[in-house]
């Protein structure tokens, strides 16, 4: 074989590797509350939903700690 025809074969072997399987993805767990996930879906428009969301889940993770700690303090 002559050197270009032996270049071009080993540059066409080179070039060819096997076919990757897919990277199939599992759909994301949901993050924070279900009320906000609402919110969460504003990322799409090009709003910082998650950013938003995760304020919301604070504020009401308080509220629900500042219920339970008055009603520890005064059963009905």
């Amino acid at each position: 074989m002559n050197r270009p025809a032996c270049l071009c074969l080993l540059l066409a072997l080179a070039a060819c590797k096997p076919a990757e399987s897919p990277v199939v993805q599992s759909p994301a767990e949901p993050e924070g509350r279900a009320e906000t996930q609402g919110i969460r879906n504003l990322d799409a428009v090009g709003v910082s939903g998650s950013a938003i969301a995760d304020k919301v889940d604070g504020a009401l993770d308080a509220a629900e700690q500042r219920k339970r700690e008055l009603e520890a303090q005064d059963p009905p």
